[in-house]
């Protein structure tokens, strides 16, 4: 050791096992990488993320037409672990939802007519065109 040296010297070993840790580590980084980035996985990530949103479009709906359920108030997003992995579009977001009470009627009114308008103009766009 050298006078101004407070660490031993590590030896040839030390640092090709050093070397040989990283190695592993690395490659199993990129296994990890390889398998969210196939296709297939992406793919799957993606129709989760669209039945999920789906889902919550569809009770949100509800929520309004019945009067029931929940509805959502807010929604963020949530920082990854450090030194977690996340590619593009795996973000995870938290919603905070609130129970309604029920509509007033007037409200339940507007939503049946509404959707009566809405179905007589389908019955009849449908009847013009087997017409033409």
């Amino acid at each position: 050791m050298a006078a101004g040296d407070t660490e031993p010297r590590r030896t040839p070993a030390d640092i090709e096992a050093e070397i040989n840790r990283e190695q592993r580590r690395l490659a199993e980084t990129i296994d990890e990488l390889v398998v969210q980035a196939k296709p297939a996985n992406i793919a799957r990530r993606q129709i989760n993320r669209v039945k999920e949103k789906g889902g919550r479009l569809v009770d949100e709906a509800r929520a309004l037409v019945i009067g029931g359920g929940a509805v959502r108030v807010e929604s963020h997003l949530v920082e990854p672990r450090e030194g977690s992995i996340l590619l593009k579009g795996d973000d995870e977001v938290v919603t905070t939802y609130q129970s309604r009470g029920r509509l007033p009627p007037e409200a339940m009114i507007l939503a049946v007519g509404v959707g009566a308008v809405i179905a007589v103009g389908v019955v009849a766009l449908i009847v013009r065109r087997r017409r033409a």
